[in-house]
């Protein structure tokens, strides 16, 4: 994709915590010699790249920013941030560092965070799309822990929404394929078509990529 987006996207995440990821476009990026993002953004991501990177010139206009938890974390209140940043191991430095900027970059950019389940989430957003709008469903590390009914539902909804037409819906994820693999794999589903793409495999924290593209 070059130039400007064909649509502007309305982006939504399940087991979002505090919301941040809903900020990636915020984020620079650097895959070896290939480059994205911010360039003064102070989140710098530039994990070890395998593989060939993606043509990284697209542009993203975001119209929607929502996400949910059963547990969401305003970073706005002193507690709820000192909350979130205990959750990270106090020798990590790096990735204290790149939540503390994460968590400037909240405090800049308007998102929304619900207390919902995440089915109920999704069937809310399905419900609400803009025919003029590419709805996106995202999530990382978190498949796993909701229960085999909720999963179910959100996948029966996305497919029934899907197969409607209408404007384009996407849903990528993060995820182990297997609970027992030591790496996450990074897939993407687009509808109408309906084609599932994996896309790269990666380490859990982010300090290395593969592209399997």
């Amino acid at each position: 994709m070059h130039g400007k987006p064909a649509l502007p996207l309305d982006l939504y995440e399940i087991g979002s915590s505090a919301g941040l990821n809903l900020l990636f476009d915020r984020f620079h990026y650097r895959y070896g010699d290939s480059e994205w993002g911010e360039v003064a953004s102070p989140v710098r991501l530039a994990p070890e790249t395998r593989g060939s990177a993606p043509d990284l010139s697209g542009v993203l206009d975001i119209a929607t920013r929502k996400g949910s938890d059963i547990a969401p974390i305003n970073v706005s209140r002193d507690d709820q941030r000192l909350r979130l940043t205990s959750y990270v191991w106090a020798d990590q430095e790096a990735r204290l560092s790149r939540l503390r900027a994460a968590i400037e970059l909240a405090n800049e950019t308007p998102f929304a965070l619900e207390k919902v389940d995440a089915a109920d989430f999704v069937d809310a957003a399905l419900a609400d799309r803009w025919p003029d709008r590419a709805t996106v469903l995202f999530h990382s590390i978190m498949w796993q822990y909701l229960r085999h009914e909720t999963r179910a539902r959100i996948e029966t909804a996305l497919e029934a929404a899907g197969r409607a037409g209408g404007s384009p819906i996407a849903w990528l994820r993060m995820e182990p394929s297997d609970t027992n693999e030591p790496f996450a794999l990074v897939s993407l589903t687009l509808w109408p078509a309906g084609k599932r793409r994996d896309l790269a495999r990666c380490d859990f924290h982010g300090r290395w990529i593969e592209w399997l593209l």
